[in-house]
């Protein structure tokens, strides 16, 4: 008899194209520290990203029709390799990127190189670099292991202030950070700089746009005890009250503070992000002092600076926040937590690294979200509490901008761009 409906007992089959599994094999293979991800990983995270099952020897022929770049397999050129090594290491101004760094960040930029050709490229062009870098901790905190029940269970909160006025001593020029971590899996779902990360309703704003972005929250909230997160809190619980009310307060508080000491996931993660990003972005900021080129009691200096380098430095972050989502986490002896893979593994398949992880997320009501936008000041609102400059003053420089052909702004020619907008304007 026919079977009009194609269907039997292996079930009914998903049809993914190919141009949507190559995307997934090369999102795949950038993780794990540029290494990629295993088959058996690969096989979670299609079934759990498309809900395609399938099993080993299927892969290996999917990758194979598709042409699949593997870090064995690559048609680069080793020459081309070594000058990708290079490009990625001119943003390394502290030096303080090792081999898993580079690795992870090549992968990023679609070189996959192994790692025993990396470190070999590495100690030509930059081995003093590795007798500089080491471990080293004081004045510790005694800290116990990380327990959580599964993905949103607590999201970490935090802001990071090595860029803010005091720390870079260049008047009220200011970058300081936000982010959001997950406990669970270490991810970094939202990491952002702002004019000012100890206004409530700025904080307030960009919970909002964590809200937006994945439409729902995490059971608890774990900040530390400041003022600016004020509104934050006010939103989160207002938001699992309403969503999820059978979460008591008593026993599920929405919001944890504690010492910004003891917020440790989240104070773990600038120390990376530091070494990642922030002393080559900070050496890059301080070249304009000291070499003259920013003068703090010149208004237009200061104009300039705070249209130009509030993006350039956003662009540092989502760089580094796509090298930490990819990266692996290292296992440790005593951690309860799961590690050995990329964290964006962890966080698409948990089930694969932890069978009892839970998915702790409450899906939340768009209008609530809505209304409490509006009580923050709306759109105009979150546009001014994130805004550097005025709409004119950015119009007028970029004008000035478009002279230059809108040159890609990096961490090098940024003071370059900074003296001729500032020559024009004068």
């Amino acid at each position: 008899m026919l079977n009009p409906l194609g269907r039997n007992q292996w079930g009914e089959k998903i049809d993914v194209s190919d141009e949507v599994l190559k995307d997934a094999f090369e999102q795949y293979g950038k993780e794990n520290n540029g290494s990629g991800l295993t088959a058996e990983e690969v096989i979670a995270r299609l079934k759990a990203d498309l809900g395609y099952e399938i099993k080993r020897t299927k892969l290996f022929e999917l990758r194979k029709r598709l042409g699949i770049t593997t870090v064995r397999k690559n048609n680069t050129m080793p020459q081309q390799r070594a000058q990708a090594v290079i490009d990625i290491k001119e943003n390394d101004l502290a030096g303080r990127w090792g081999v898993n760094q580079v690795h992870q960040r090549l992968a990023n930029e679609g070189y996959l190189v192994p790692r025993d050709e990396l470190r070999e490229v590495l100690h030509d062009h930059f081995n003093a670099e590795f007798d500089r870098r080491f471990v080293g901790s004081k004045d510790a905190i005694a800290r116990v292991p990380l327990d959580s029940l599964g993905l949103w269970h607590q999201f970490h909160a935090d802001g990071h202030e090595k860029l803010a006025a005091q720390a870079l001593e260049m008047g009220d020029v200011t970058l300081p950070i936000y982010a959001f971590k997950d406990k669970f899996v270490s991810v970094v779902p939202l990491m952002r700089v702002l004019p000012n990360v100890r206004l409530a309703n700025t904080i307030g704003h960009l919970f909002l746009d964590l809200v937006y972005e994945y439409k729902k929250i995490s059971l608890q909230l774990v900040v530390d005890k400041g003022s600016e997160v004020g509104e934050m809190r006010r939103c989160h619980e207002c938001l699992r009250l309403e969503a999820a009310p059978e979460f008591s307060i008593e026993d599920w508080p929405p919001t944890v503070q504690v010492q910004s000491s003891h917020n440790t996931p989240i104070e773990g993660f600038w120390h990376w992000k530091r070494n990642g990003e922030g002393h080559s972005i900070r050496e890059a900021i301080l070249v304009g002092k000291d070499r003259g080129f920013f003068n703090p009691n010149n208004e237009l200096h200061v104009q300039v600076f705070n249209w130009l380098w509030p993006d350039l430095v956003q662009n540092r972050l989502d760089e580094f926040r796509e090298y930490w989502n990819n990266h692996r986490l290292s296992s440790q002896k005593k951690k309860l937590l799961p590690s050995r893979t990329s964290l964006l593994q962890m966080w698409s398949a948990p089930a694969s690294v932890q069978p009892t992880a839970r998915d702790c997320s409450i899906v939340v009501n768009m209008e609530t979200v809505e209304c409490l936008q509006e009580s923050l000041g709306g759109w105009e609102g979150r546009e001014e509490a994130f805004r550097f400059v005025s709409r004119t003053f950015e119009a007028v420089a970029d004008n000035v901008l478009e002279e230059l052909g809108f040159p890609m702004v990096t961490l090098s020619n940024a003071w370059d761009i900074f003296n001729f907008v500032v020559a024009r304007l004068s």
